[in-house]
């Protein structure tokens, strides 16, 4: 049975070695890079790490179907709580999967199952085709939508916000030390949940070596912001805008057919996303020192 963790004394295998990613997929580096930070900070928790999804690996989990990991967790805790074990547990797939399986984890987490869910967003089902999930950003070409028509993006982490999360946020790989970061705060915070955006050399189009090229700039142009919620606050990171939508969608042959016209669009879609995040920033701010 493949594992993303050998079950040895040194449980320093931290991917799942049958996964049989692309060369320098992104979803396989913020897999690892959770998977370390997760079994550094837990070390003597004994912590339980699972998931499926393309770059990331599958496990035994896959063959009660898919979008079912939260479901799974629901378990888990209610057969460790039976048997008096408490050990964390730390799922981590794809977009496809919670978009598949929102309305399990929002139960779970409304529930109050202590969990973490940690997303690799490739904004597409890429190991089937590269077709649209609910994380598909404006105007990107994918198998099902080729002439570039996809809507804004769901706001997953804003979604679970509202359903019962202690902790959520958004990362990159591109930015290692804040992702680090947010993941040791959520696990003191569950249940909780992280979207990392992971770009897919394939779907995307890009070279192998440019996904965290890619990344940076998704963050630096403002189509990927930066964020978390934790003891009720809502903040941004402070990223310096060094870049443009078109330096983002230069790089990327999904955006190949963008025109001007579409370029101002993808622009106004930043700004709006913006004057959101600023308004949560505003109504969910640290209370005012008495």
């Amino acid at each position: 049975m493949p594992r993303m963790m050998m079950e040895t004394e040194e449980k320093r295998v931290w991917m799942n070695v049958t996964a049989n990613q692309c060369p320098g997929c992104p979803s396989n580096l913020a897999t690892r890079l959770v998977m370390q930070v997760i079994f550094e900070t837990l070390a003597d928790q004994d912590p339980i790490i699972f998931g499926q999804g393309c770059g990331i690996g599958r496990d035994f989990l896959q063959r009660s179907g898919l979008g079912t990991h939260d479901s799974a967790c629901a378990a888990m805790r209610t057969a460790m709580e039976i048997r008096g074990i408490d050990r964390p547990i730390v799922v981590i797939d794809g977009d496809g999967q919670i978009d598949m399986g929102l309305a399990d984890m929002a139960t779970a987490f409304q529930q109050g199952y202590r969990y973490l869910h940690v997303v690799c967003d490739n904004q597409a089902h890429a190991a089937s085709g590269s077709h649209s999930t609910g994380s598909t950003d404006l105007l990107a070409r994918t198998g099902v939508r080729p002439a570039g028509k996809a809507r804004g993006r769901k706001q997953f982490p804003l979604m679970l916000m509202f359903s019962g999360a202690e902790y959520v946020a958004t990362a990159s790989t591109s930015h290692h030390a804040d992702l680090e970061r947010k993941i040791k705060a959520a696990v003191t915070r569950l249940p909780a949940f992280i979207q990392i955006l992971t770009p897919c050399n394939p779907s995307w189009g890009y070279d192998d070596d440019k996904g965290i090229d890619v990344s940076r700039l998704a963050v630096e142009c403002g189509v990927w912001p930066l964020y978390e919620w934790k003891d009720g606050v809502f903040s941004r990171a402070r990223i310096p805008r060094k870049a443009t939508i078109r330096d983002y969608a230069a790089l990327q042959r999904r955006y190949a057919h963008l025109k001007d016209e579409q370029v101002l669009e993808m622009e106004e879609y930043v700004r709006q996303q913006e004057e959101t995040m600023a308004r949560l920033e505003r109504g969910f701010a640290p209370p005012e020192s008495p």
